[in-house]
């Protein structure tokens, strides 16, 4: 006889909710500390250490394919916060869930694809 109670005593589905909200809280603070990175990272640079802000955002090129490389990775993450919501919905296998998935996986690739492209560069002569 199944009661829907968990070994723990709770139900299934709280403990399965309370999962998802807290990987949800989990993939919020990745997204915010990836974007506070970003932004203050550059001010302590060596090379942009007495810099103006101009400076910093509008005369470097690199910083300028960094954030614009970023962009797959917080689209990655809003479709993995997207893709627990689906789970605490129980619609795990739905079309919409599947999407979420190949959404990422395209996302990871053009992430990597725009790493492997920055570590060419810098490995030219030219960038040194």
């Amino acid at each position: 006889m199944n009661t829907g109670m968990s070994a723990k005593g709770g139900s299934a589905s709280g403990g399965k909710k309370r999962s998802t909200i807290f990987l949800q809280i989990v993939i919020v603070l990745i997204g915010i500390s990836a974007l506070a990175l970003m932004l203050w990272e550059p001010h302590i640079e060596g090379r942009n250490a007495n810099a103006t802000l101009f400076e910093i955002y509008f005369k470097d090129p690199f910083l300028a394919y960094v954030y614009l490389g970023s962009i797959p990775f917080f689209v990655a993450l809003y479709q993995a916060f997207t893709l627990l919501r689906y789970i605490g919905q129980n619609k795990v296998f739905s079309q919409a869930a599947v999407n979420a998935l190949r959404t990422i996986k395209y996302c990871a690739f053009i992430t990597a694809g725009a790493i492997v492209a920055a570590d060419a560069y810098l490995m030219t002569p030219r960038a040194l």
